[in-house]
């Protein structure tokens, strides 16, 4: 186990390794905390545009129109399955009489039209909203199929074709962020990884000498990921304080936007870390020999 001497050594000469190359370190923290701040602000957009797409999805409806010959159990059965169906927020049963009246108001100055039919054409129904959450379209789909294979059930009419466009929508902003994230991956690795090989070759009599009179693999390479590992959070941080800026500004001209709470960015600077340190590993495992 190392001491706390061994222990000071190495976080001073990680240190140093950054302070001796302040160019290329900055350089490097600059082009990292720009990657990691489009990839907060894809996310962001991505988390504000979901909510967005909820309020507009609303309550879904399904109507769910029943034949004029269907027992009265069946359609008892069919009210209590609705009522203990998951993601059901509320159901309304409209038998005939009412949906006509209902066609009456919405007819307005044109209600007395329907004075001349002979009988009433309008079919009882359930009316069931959706609890919010239940907004798949694939589930609203065999939800729908499911429902339509009861006996008295004539046809049952849900927004399927809304909440497809508004699923495509989600997923692509959702695979935009999977892409972002994966190139923010790599631009980091290899900006870290290509300044501290630059950080190698200026220290190699260094390393030379530190192994003569014995280091180990291990301490010698501890300063180089330390200072990547310090690259890596100098460029969360300036990241998430740019973003935490920048959503002030919006906040106060923008009501309703949803911004990551402190644990969220405590998490991409400790993201941020890791993608110096794991830079500097592959950096030296390619062009430190010891």
């Amino acid at each position: 186990m190392m001491g706390a001497t061994q222990q000071r050594y190495l976080l001073r000469e990680g240190w140093m390794h950054l302070v001796r190359r302040r160019i290329s370190g900055t350089v490097a923290i600059l082009i990292m905390a720009s990657s990691l701040l489009t990839l907060a602000i894809f996310s962001l957009v991505t988390i504000n545009l979901d909510r967005a797409l909820q309020l507009l999805r609303g309550d879904t409806d399904i109507s769910i129109y029943l034949s004029d010959t269907i027992h009265p159990a069946d359609r008892d059965l069919l009210h209590k399955d609705l009522l203990n169906t998951r993601g059901v927020k509320e159901v309304r049963y409209i038998d005939a009489q009412q949906a006509l009246e209902a066609f009456r108001a919405e007819l307005q100055e044109d209600a007395e039209l329907l004075d001349a039919l002979i009988a009433n054409p309008l079919p009882a129904s359930f009316e069931v909203t959706l609890d919010p959450l239940m907004q798949d379209s694939a589930e609203v789909d065999d939800l729908v199929s499911t429902l339509g294979r009861y006996p008295g059930v004539e046809r049952v009419v849900a927004q399927l074709d809304w909440l497809r466009q508004l699923d495509r929508i989600t997923r692509g902003f959702v695979w935009a962020d999977v892409v972002v994230g994966l190139l923010v991956l790599l631009s980091s690795l290899f900006v870290i990884s290509n300044t501290v090989r630059l950080a190698v070759e200026e220290s190699s009599e260094t390393v030379y000498v530190m192994k003569l009179v014995g280091a180990t693999n291990a301490f010698i390479r501890t300063p180089f990921v330390l200072s990547g590992a310090l690259q890596g959070a100098a460029a969360g941080a300036l990241a998430m304080v740019l973003l935490l800026l920048s959503s002030r500004f919006l906040g106060a001209r923008i009501s309703g936007l949803v911004f990551f709470d402190p644990p969220q960015l405590l998490g991409f600077v400790m993201l941020s870390t890791f993608l110096g340190a794991v830079g500097s590993m592959v950096a030296l495992r390619r062009h430190l020999r010891i």
